[in-house]
């Protein structure tokens, strides 16, 4: 499994050849915190590309993954929905959501459910340049393994944790 995420993050993060560029297919990359809505909170990191297919002029569709970053490191793999609000223009305000499944590469730690709906603007640059801003509500879940050892005694037990924040993400599409 973890060969098969390796390979995906690696064909999503590669450059693009110009030969394959076409008007229906857009690539993002964003970078974001967020705002813990949880208690104990932990300050999310989140990295994510995603590739999408144009249905419509305003409606695509793709995949997507990246790294997360919370107690633990999370590799998310998700499906994602995104829709302009108005006709393509300098500005545009747009919706997205992704939902899928995050993934994490340590021992002591298993993913869960990943769901990230959020709303944005996108500024179109030069050529086919666009950045991206976006405010979501972001849920992912994970159990770990705890362990705690004293002179007297060693427990281990698994932790189900929920987050929930309030993200805020900026990024590139092409």
């Amino acid at each position: 499994m973890k060969k098969i995420i390796f390979i995906l993050l690696l064909f999503l993060a590669t450059p693009i050849v110009k030969g394959q560029i076409t008007d229906r297919f857009t690539y993002m990359t964003t970078i974001g915190t967020g705002i813990s809505m949880d208690t104990p909170s932990t300050t999310p990191f989140a990295w994510q590309v995603a590739g999408h297919y144009k249905l419509s002029e305003r409606f695509s569709a793709g995949i997507g993954t990246g790294l997360s970053f919370y107690e633990k490191a999370l590799i998310p793999l998700f499906a994602d929905a995104r829709f302009q609000l108005t006709k393509p223009r300098r500005f545009v305000p747009y919706l997205q959501c992704g939902i899928g499944y995050a993934f994490a590469p340590d021992e002591d730690a298993n993913g869960g459910f990943f769901f990230h709906p959020s709303v944005g603007v996108q500024y179109k640059m030069r050529g086919k340049t666009t950045l991206l801003l976006s405010i979501g509500y972001e849920i992912q879940n994970l159990k770990r393994l705890k362990k705690y050892e004293s002179s007297h005694y060693a427990a281990e037990f698994r932790e189900k944790l929920h987050h929930n924040s309030i993200s805020i993400k900026l990024g590139v599409m092409l």
